[in-house]
């Protein structure tokens, strides 16, 4: 009895401490509060569409990610990316390039807006269009870094020749086939475009919705049966389709929908890739656009109630509703690979051309290699070739590693093609009258001409700043906010679940930013009053300016990361 009348106490102390935590939330807070929290957020918060959902799930996060922890390391760079090139890879760039290069005069491509028929039959012969296509299918196999390379060094001599080669290596049919298509599929097509027998461009722009894959106006297609066999019946008009004046296969971004339910579960609604030839009934084709002063061929790709039977959808019935997945694996090449590519060739070809003639070129009895101002606008310029190649060599590393960045590959778009404008008008204010004239010898007019081509191609720049890699840059890439924003998407009868994940990732996001506002500080303060700061890789005692930069970089990601 004495026993049971001292533990009552502290029973009940205990149930009511008890009950008292269950009203709290996970901060310690008022579950009530912790649900008027997550009513607020819900509220701003706009509804995310499933093709959305599915763009922000698709790609790899890699050392973006590392960025935003705020303690990046590049020793895992150096661990796991390698750029290289094969010695069957360097002997077609030392060889094959060169003799394309050697029939190709910008001038000439430029007046005549077009190839030489030598040209065309030289690419083809050689592989140009194949240099992805796996070699079983009679391609070349060629790297990343390969292509890469092949792609700066045609930029060097004829922008029009790197932008042909780009598209049936990045962005087309033959990469997609290649990964998704049926086993009928790749032995019909991939010889053919390996060989350059056809041609290949992907149609996904329209005139209305942009580039955007989420946005497929105009776009319709319905599933349909005819005569026994499943299909659909698509109506779709697509615009500045690089290749589609010469192309002999389309690959067409159609909208799936199946109200009737014919699909049965085998593939789903939603974007979808369908392999059109240049002869299929009721598609039009080619209808040229002239970009600019280039002569790249471009045009139109329409069709109106186009039957496409399901043997012609990418990858079958089964892949009916997978187009983003496959275009966005993709899509890290065309904007990660090519377009930085196109501004290695600016960076080598400008500075090496333009440097040399500040030499050649005297003001007042002086080369004009020996004004402050001049000296000034070539270092700038070499500094963004520079950082241009090494940012292409490190994403063409990662992309050799199947991995597909999305965020690092915006970045690299945006980024690599700023830094050839600028090259390219710096080059133009010093070499200035000698480069007005049209001519054979004008080394940069066609290159300047281009330049909002390459800015705009694959998103426009300052469309993918804002959303690709400040939006969806910050949703992939902290390590807590796409949880706290997928919570916030929940249905309202899972509301109490949805609240408790919020509260708890709303905690990490505020312990993110306080433990890096810490190191932001204390980082900071060491690099002000040049106190060695241990470095977090193995080069404590290697490579101090790997060392130094790696310090530097720890400073400056803690600040970014809150």
């Amino acid at each position: 009895m004495i026993a049971s009348s001292k533990t009552a106490p502290v029973a009940r102390r205990s149930l009511m401490q008890l009950q008292q935590q269950q009203r709290r939330g996970i901060l310690g807070i008022s579950k009530a509060v912790d649900k008027r929290l997550y009513r607020m957020a819900k509220s701003v918060m706009p509804a995310i569409s499933k093709t959305e959902q599915i763009a922000l799930g698709c790609g790899t996060i890699g050392f973006d990610r590392d960025i935003f922890s705020g303690s990046p390391s590049l020793q895992k760079l150096v661990d796991t990316y390698e750029p290289k090139l094969t010695p069957e890879e360097k002997l077609f760039l030392d060889e094959k390039v060169d003799g394309l290069c050697a029939l190709l005069n910008d001038h000439d491509v430029s007046m005549q807006k077009d190839f030489s028929k030598e040209a065309w039959d030289y690419m083809r012969d050689e592989k140009f269009f194949g240099l992805k296509i796996p070699k079983e299918w009679g391609g070349m196999g060629f790297s990343t870094q390969a292509v890469s390379q092949v792609l700066a060094k045609l930029a060097t001599h004829c922008f029009d020749a790197n932008a042909t080669v780009a598209v049936p290596n990045s962005l087309g049919p033959g990469e997609l086939l290649a990964r998704y298509g049926t086993d009928d599929q790749k032995e019909y097509f991939l010889p053919r475009l390996a060989d350059g027998t056809l041609i290949p461009c992907f149609g996904l722009t329209g005139p209305h919705s942009g580039s955007d894959a989420t946005s497929l106006i105009g776009s319709d297609c319905v599933v349909e049966e005819r005569n026994g066999e499943l299909g659909v019946v698509a109506s779709f008009k697509k615009r500045y389709i690089t290749l589609a004046p010469v192309a002999g296969v389309v690959g067409l971004g159609l909208n799936l929908s199946d109200p009737n339910g014919l699909l049965k579960g085998k593939g789903e609604e939603g974007f979808t890739v369908a392999l059109l030839e240049r002869d299929h009934e009721g598609l039009r084709m080619g209808r040229r656009h002239m970009p600019l002063n280039a002569a790249f061929m471009n045009g139109t790709v329409e069709g109106e109630n186009v039957w496409i039977p399901m043997s012609m959808i990418l990858g079958g019935q089964e892949r009916c509703g997978y187009g983003w997945h496959m275009f966005v694996e993709c899509l890290a090449e065309g904007r990660g690979v090519s377009l930085p590519a196109g501004s290695v060739g600016a960076g080598r070809g400008v500075v090496g051309a333009v440097g040399a003639y500040t030499r050649a070129r005297k003001q007042f009895r002086v080369p004009i290699a020996e004004f402050g101002g001049i000296q000034e606008a070539m270092a700038l310029s070499g500094s963004d070739a520079l950082i241009t190649i090494a940012g292409t060599d490190l994403m063409n590393a990662i992309v050799d590693n199947h991995e597909a960045p999305m965020v690092i590959s915006s970045v690299m778009k945006q980024n690599c093609t700023e830094r050839g404008r600028r090259i390219v008008e710096r080059g133009m204010d010093i070499a200035a009258g000698s480069v007005i004239c049209r001519g054979n010898n004008n080394y940069l007019g066609n290159a300047y001409m281009s330049l909002p081509i390459a800015i705009t191609v694959e998103g426009a720049n300052i469309m993918t700043r804002s959303f690709q890699i400040i939006g969806q840059g910050l949703t992939r890439c902290h390590p807590h906010m796409l949880e706290l924003i997928q919570c916030l998407q929940a249905p309202p009868e899972k509301e109490l679940e949805a609240t408790e994940i919020f509260t708890r990732q709303f905690y990490k996001v505020v312990g993110h930013g306080v433990s890096n506002f810490g190191a932001s500080i204390t980082r900071g303060l060491r690099s002000t009053v040049d106190t060695s700061m241990r470095s977090q890789t193995a080069y404590k005692d290697g490579d101090k300016l790997l060392d130094y930069h790696e310090k530097q970089l720890l400073r400056l990601s803690a600040n970014f990361a809150l």
